[in-house]
C-alpha cells in the first residue's frame, strides 16, 4: 500500500512540470497549436515596438504530442532579446535553445494571403521564425 502512495506520488509530481495550453491562456501566450491564438496579443507587441516602446511576448507553441516549445520575445528599445526552451518537449532536443539572444530587426513578408514574422540580423547569425498569420 506504501508504494502505490509513492508512485501515486510520484506520478503527481511529474505531472505538475508541464506547462499546459490552460496556463498558457491564463498568462495572455500566444498560442500556437494548428491555429495561432490570441494574435492580437502579437499585434500590440508590433505596435509597440514600432514606435520604440518596451514591451515583451511569450509565443507557446505546442507539439502534435501536446508539449509546449516556448519563445520569449522582448523588445528594449532598439533591439529584440529572443529566448526558445524546448526542454518541456519529450522529443525535441534543446541542441538549438537560446537564451537572450539579441536581434535587431523583426521582418514581416507575405507570400499566398500570410503574414511570416521573422526576426533577423541575430547575434548567432540565425534567423527566427516567430508567426505565420493570415493577412486580412
Amino acid at each position: 500500500m506504501r508504494k502505490l502512495g509513492l508512485i501515486v506520488c510520484l506520478l503527481c509530481l511529474a505531472g505538475c512540470g508541464k506547462y499546459t495550453m490552460e496556463e498558457a491562456k491564463e498568462n495572455g501566450d500566444i498560442i500556437v497549436q494548428n491555429d495561432v491564438t490570441n494574435s492580437d496579443r502579437f499585434e500590440s507587441f508590433l505596435k509597440k515596438s514600432t514606435q520604440g516602446k518596451s514591451d515583451q511576448i511569450r509565443i507557446t507553441a505546442f507539439t502534435t504530442e501536446g508539449d509546449p516549445v516556448l519563445y520569449d520575445v522582448k523588445y528594449e528599445g532598439k533591439s529584440y532579446h529572443y529566448t526558445s526552451d524546448s526542454s518541456r518537449d519529450q522529443f525535441g532536443t534543446t541542441d538549438d535553445d537560446r537564451k537572450n539572444e539579441v536581434c535587431q530587426q523583426l521582418d514581416k513578408t507575405i507570400v499566398k494571403q500570410k503574414a511570416t514574422y521573422t526576426l533577423r540580423q541575430c547575434a548567432e547569425g540565425a534567423d527566427h521564425e516567430l508567426l505565420r498569420l493570415p493577412t486580412q
